[in-house]
């Protein structure tokens, strides 16, 4: 007796048809049918009733069926740990974008030297996009950016990281290249680059900031922060990004992009990071967690060395 020739005559039960279970599973009809044969033939009955109109389950099939589905139960649980394990090594991570090019770098240069064979899958989204795929499952923590509602989500744990505040990125061609800072009315007037739901609906980050109110003029939404970039250095186009997780941007650091301040608008912000309470946490994940813990002291205890005032604060 074999584990296929159990699942075959399941299959063929449930459908009422061997054809349609041999479709169902991607297998010759001659295959279903000789494997249930051939268990017949073992155990010496008929386990099925073979009609014009199907099959249907002899008074012995469905006894041998009843006790199959213990069987079953304990392949699908054989299966759902082993699918659970062989992700052990990958840690699925939701995250604001301006994290991928900042803080991952740094943890994933730590881990290479702790650990070997681990993948880092990252999905970016705005924060409420980040706070909704931990809470549901899809992935098992997240970086955001703080926001009031996230206060109401009892599914979320909340651990704050630094804190860091929204520049306006210019380019050469922009009227505000010579600037250090502009009032938010002039700001409205030049030409916007949104990433993707900026400005059109509370997001839990910058929109939450502005509100809804005398909103910049957008010209073009896109997904694509490096698109966003090129645009600005190409033309006028203007676009926030944070001060402090954009310090090492290339755009910046080859000065075809500066960073003004807004005068009279409050754009500071924290950032953390959020795990779920209902789903247990991977070893793998706690790994990364910890070294993500250890590079923020060393960024903390390098903060602590500095004497000037420009620097954001880590939790």
């Amino acid at each position: 007796m074999k584990f296929e020739q159990l699942f075959f005559l399941k299959e063929a039960v449930k459908y009422h048809s061997i054809s349609v279970a041999a479709e169902k599973n991607f297998i010759s009809q001659s295959s279903v049918s000789y494997a249930i044969s051939k268990l017949e033939k073992e155990l010496g009955i008929n386990l099925l009733k073979r009609t014009h109109a199907g099959v249907t389950p002899t008074l012995a099939g469905e006894m041998v069926l009843q006790k199959s589905e213990s069987i079953f139960k304990v392949t699908e649980e054989i299966i759902e740990i082993s699918n659970r394990h062989r992700n052990d090594g990958e840690v699925n991570i939701a995250s604001i974008p301006c994290i991928c090019d900042w803080i991952l770098p740094k943890v994933l240069k730590n881990l290479k030297k702790r650990i070997g064979g681990i993948l880092v899958s990252v999905e970016t989204g705005e924060s409420n996009i980040v706070a909704h795929n931990v809470s549901s499952g899809i992935s098992e923590f997240g970086f955001l950016i703080h926001f009031k509602e996230l206060e109401r989500n009892t599914d979320l744990r909340y651990s704050p990281l630094f804190t860091d505040e929204y520049v306006l990125h210019v380019g050469r061609k922009s009227s505000f290249w010579n600037r250090s800072s502009i009032t938010y009315a002039e700001l409205i007037k030049e030409p916007y680059i949104a990433y993707r739901d900026e400005f059109r609906r509370y997001n839990g980050g910058l929109t939450n900031m502005i509100g809804s109110i005398n909103l910049p003029n957008i010209i073009m939404r896109t997904d694509n922060l490096d698109s966003i970039r090129n645009m600005i250095t190409q033309d006028n186009y203007v676009a926030f990004f944070p001060k402090f997780m954009s310090e090492n941007d290339l755009y910046v650091k080859n000065d075809w992009i500066r960073r003004i301040t807004v005068s009279d608008k409050k754009l500071d912000f924290e950032v953390g990071y959020v795990t779920s309470v209902k789903y247990k946490t991977k070893k793998i994940d706690r790994i990364f967690l910890d070294a993500l813990s250890q590079m923020m002291q060393c960024l903390r205890s390098e903060q602590n060395e500095e004497t000037g005032h420009n620097r954001m604060t880590i939790k």
